[in-house]
């Protein structure tokens, strides 16, 4: 089978879908896409780090610096010169006249949730053609079962045509027991501390850890809180919190943090902290599982579900509840050695191997589906 695959995102600093669509691709090309696909084309409208070998093939024609104008009338030409039998698209957007059967993946409905997190352009670009795209994809894919049911609620498809196959954290988050000369050198970063991973922007519920921790900071004098990730939209919310005199010399702001460097951040924090108001899987809590980090998250949207009972789960509008959580997994040795065997146990049932058996799966279902009418 011929597989064109998006690759879009495979650009600068990696977040989230950046982080699946690279994985999943290497997933897909070393083993579990043995006996399904034949070749991968890898498509872009930019260069991406991808180089040909095996089933990978880079298709380098056609190349157009603006997205949305590449994948609406310039990705539909290419496709009618390759053929592919599947094409996947790996981040909610698709040609609309792309002629190729297609599968998508739409990571959350936060576009239609909480559009309030958001920016305007993005909120009357990208929602305006998921309806669409949705309509005519012969399978969505969803990493959770909380996105699944919101897939289905809000934009009315058939359930037959929406899976859920999760992801994982990559081989390389487990346990770091070195690598804390590393992170004081390079950031300056010291135990103990409280760890979150992720953009900075309001629907991550940063303003809302800050407070938390401002509240139970002079019961823990030798704890910080260190946020790792790239500033995002409306970010200075954040920033003005972490500059509260009473937090004074306890927040540090690391910036974007190479992923070769977040296991042994993960590994030597204290606890984890990711109580975002929507997600719709929250690679970080598997991450911080996966490095034996224990982790207080949100029980709403699919982070319950993720976590399961490996994590402290709290309603992330709580401040009470957070700063509760906080202190428990600041103080409580043996809470925090139950919760590194849960969350251990929790991340070594997902994988990346069986993401990419699951998604090629689906490609054989849409292939053989294809062939019959």
């Amino acid at each position: 089978m011929l597989v064109g695959f998006d690759a879009t995102t495979l650009r600068g600093r990696l977040s989230g879908v950046g982080y699946y669509t690279a994985r999943l691709m290497d997933s897909l090309a070393n083993g579990a896409g043995a006996g399904v696909i034949e070749r991968l084309v890898v498509l872009s409208n930019r260069p991406v780090p991808v180089t040909d070998g095996g089933r990978l093939e880079v298709y380098t024609r056609g190349r157009l610096g603006v997205r949305s104008v590449w994948m609406q009338l310039v990705l539909p030409q290419i496709l009618r010169k390759l053929r592919p039998d599947v094409v996947h698209f790996t981040n909610y957007l698709a040609p609309l006249a792309g002629g190729s059967p297609y599968v998508v993946s739409f990571h959350d409905m936060s576009l239609a949730l909480v559009p309030q997190y958001h920016t305007l352009k993005k909120r009357l670009l990208t929602s305006s053609l998921i309806p669409l795209i949705a309509r005519f994809a012969r399978r969505i894919l969803a990493p959770s079962e909380s996105t699944r049911r919101d897939v289905i609620r809000l934009l009315r498809v058939d359930p037959a045509r929406v899976r859920v196959v999760p992801y994982a954290a990559a081989p390389g988050f487990r346990p770091v027991t070195d690598g804390m000369a590393r992170l004081q050198a390079a950031y300056g970063v010291r135990p103990p501390y409280i760890l979150y991973v992720g953009t900075l922007e309001p629907r991550k519920n940063l303003v809302r850890v800050l407070s938390a921790f401002a509240r139970i900071a002079r019961s823990v004098p030798d704890h910080t809180l260190v946020l790792a990730g790239d500033r995002g939209w409306k970010f200075g919310a954040v920033l003005r919190e972490a500059a509260r005199p009473d937090l004074a010399g306890r927040v540090q702001l690391l910036g974007y943090v190479e992923e070769e460097d977040l296991p042994a951040l993960y590994s030597h924090a204290e606890a984890f902290v990711y109580p975002s108001l929507y997600e719709g899987f929250g690679l970080p809590v598997v991450e911080a599982m996966a490095c034996g980090t224990p982790v207080i998250t949100s029980r709403t949207s699919s982070l319950g579900e993720i976590a399961s009972d490996a994590a402290w789960l709290v309603d992330p509008e709580n401040e009470d509840a957070l700063a509760e959580g906080l202190h428990a997994l600041a103080t409580d040795g043996g809470l925090r050695q139950e919760l590194k065997r849960r969350g251990l146990a929790r991340a070594a049932s997902f994988s990346w191997q069986r993401t990419g058996r699951e998604t090629a799966a689906v490609y054989r279902e849409v292939y053989e589906e294809t062939r019959r009418r």
